[in-house]
């Protein structure tokens, strides 16, 4: 706390032991950090308001049209199989899911980063006041266990859980059960309460879990390797690989040249 204070002008304040009953109803967590300068929101309706907004803008979004390959030079070529586009510059930004359908659009950046499967569930409506009693603040809150839990109150008053579960590639049997474990070893007082939702995908981790940025020649640049932290820097990334492509590349590259080993095959 004094290290982010002191250095970085980033204050965080201290919940002692008395205080966490005003924030959760928890026996498991001893004490906490509160970051007031973070916050959470509806993933989805923010990338459907990011899409719109494109839209709006004159950009032109193809669903349902899988790129297979990228032939690189001065105009790359991105092949769909409905298609080819000719572009002036190209953007990879689907971080691990870019080996999906071939052997990759870009396989010397792939080893960079590792799938690591993340899942959530909601439950049903506990309704404002069960809610409430649960975590009377409606925070955020993430642990910090080498493979998180992290949990927050939706607006129509679900519990939301979410935990990381599996390096190995493999999505884990019976979701729910496992996840509604790890939530009532938080929260015993909700044993009742039903699942109503449970998914979950893979997000890309580097080596440091710092993220991974660069070009592949003068014209095709990547972003990867935002290790559990995508929604919110994700947005950032593109404001940077926009400025980079439009000429001022001096904040992309601040990130360029942090060093990133590859995983081990």
């Amino acid at each position: 706390m004094a290290h982010a204070d002191r250095d970085y002008q980033y204050p965080v304040q201290w919940i002692g032991g008395g205080e966490m009953p005003e924030w959760i109803a928890s026996e498991r967590f001893h004490a906490g950090i509160y970051d007031a300068n973070s916050g959470h929101l509806h993933p989805l309706k923010y990338c459907l308001g990011l899409a719109a907004a494109a839209r709006r803008a004159g950009v032109r979004i193809f669903e349902k049209s899988a790129a297979y390959l990228l032939e690189r030079g001065v105009r790359p070529v991105v092949k769909t199989a409905i298609g080819d586009v000719i572009c002036d510059f190209v953007v990879l930004a689907g971080n691990v899911y870019l080996s999906d359908y071939t052997d990759g659009l870009a396989p010397e950046i792939q080893s960079r980063i590792l799938p690591v499967g993340t899942y959530m569930i909601a439950t049903e409506s506990l309704g404002p006041e069960r809610a409430a009693q649960l975590m009377p603040r409606r925070p955020a809150v993430s642990d910090n266990n080498y493979l998180l839990d992290y949990f927050r109150l939706s607006a129509d008053h679900r519990v939301i859980f979410g935990a990381s579960e599996s390096y190995t590639g493999l999505k884990p049997r019976n979701l729910a059960g496992r996840l509604r474990k790890r939530m009532l070893a938080v929260f015993p007082q909700i044993d009742d309460v039903i699942i109503s939702h449970a998914w979950g995908g893979f997000v890309d981790v580097t080596m440091n879990k710092a993220p991974h940025f660069g070009r592949l020649g003068h014209n095709i640049y990547f972003l990867q390797g935002f290790s559990d932290h995508g929604v919110a820097m994700a947005g950032m990334a593109g404001q940077l690989v926009a400025e980079a492509i439009a000429g001022q590349a001096e904040r992309f590259d601040l990130f360029t040249k942090l060093r990133h080993l590859p995983f081990p095959v």
